[in-house]
C-alpha cells in the first residue's frame, strides 16, 4: 500500500510538471526559417533575430524569449506597406515597390515609457525583429530580412509593428507574479487529495 501511495504522489507531481511545461513551450515557441538577418536593413537598431515562419501577431507572446528578453507586447502596427498607426508612421519609397520606405515615431513616443523595445517587419509567411537603439525616431526599412513564398528574400511588406516590455517610466514595475494555468490546477488538486488520502490512511494505523 505504501509503495501505491507514493507512486500516486509521484504520477500527480510529474503531471504538473508536464502540463505546465507543455503550455509555457507551445506558447513561446518560433519557428526559425535557418536564414539569418541584417540589423542594417532597419535603422536604428542594435541587433535583429530571426527570419522567422509565420505572422509575428499571432507568434509572440508574453513568454516568448526575443534578444534575452519576455513580456513583449504588441503596441502600434500598420497593417500595410504604408500608413499611420498612434505614433507609427510607415511610408514608402516607391508607390510601386513595397519593399523600402521610411519609418518615424512621432514626438507622441517616448522610449523611456518601456522597458524595450522592437520592430518587427513582416512580409510573406515570415517576420524578423529588431532591437530599437532606443534613441532613434526616425530611419529607413527594407523588406530584405523577409522571404517570398518561393524562398527568395525581399517578400512585399505585410505590416510594420512596434512591440514593448514593460509600461510606465523606465519599466519600474514590479513583475506580476504568474497565474497558474488549468491544467497545473488540476494537477495540485491530485496532489492534495493524494496528501489527505496518506494521512487518513496514518491516521487509521
Amino acid at each position: 500500500m505504501k509503495l501505491f501511495n507514493s507512486t500516486l504522489i509521484g504520477l500527480s507531481v510529474a503531471a504538473v510538471a508536464s502540463l505546465t511545461l507543455g503550455v509555457e513551450g507551445a506558447s513561446a515557441q518560433l519557428s526559425a526559417t535557418g536564414t539569418s538577418c541584417n540589423v542594417a536593413n532597419l535603422t536604428g537598431t542594435t541587433d535583429c533575430e530571426g527570419i522567422f515562419s509565420g505572422n509575428d501577431s499571432n507568434t509572440i507572446t508574453t513568454e516568448t524569449s526575443l534578444f534575452g528578453k519576455t513580456g513583449w507586447t504588441e503596441r502600434f502596427k500598420v497593417d500595410n506597406s504604408n500608413g499611420t498607426t498612434g505614433p507609427l508612421i510607415v511610408a514608402l519609397n516607391d508607390a510601386r515597390e513595397e519593399t523600402s520606405g521610411d519609418w518615424e515615431l512621432s514626438e507622441g513616443f517616448n522610449f523611456e515609457d518601456y522597458g524595450s523595445v522592437m520592430f518587427v517587419l513582416k512580409g510573406g509567411n515570415s517576420f524578423t525583429s529588431y532591437l530599437s537603439d532606443g534613441v532613434t525616431m526616425a530611419g529607413d526599412w527594407n523588406t530584405d530580412d523577409t522571404l517570398k513564398g518561393n524562398g527568395r528574400r525581399g517578400a512585399d511588406l505585410s505590416h510594420f509593428t512596434v512591440w514593448t516590455t514593460g509600461t510606465g517610466s523606465n519599466n519600474d514595475e514590479p513583475t506580476p507574479t504568474p497565474v497558474p494555468e488549468p491544467a497545473a490546477l488540476l494537477g495540485l488538486g491530485s496532489i492534495a487529495l493524494a496528501s489527505r488520502f496518506l494521512r487518513r490512511k496514518s491516521d487509521d494505523v
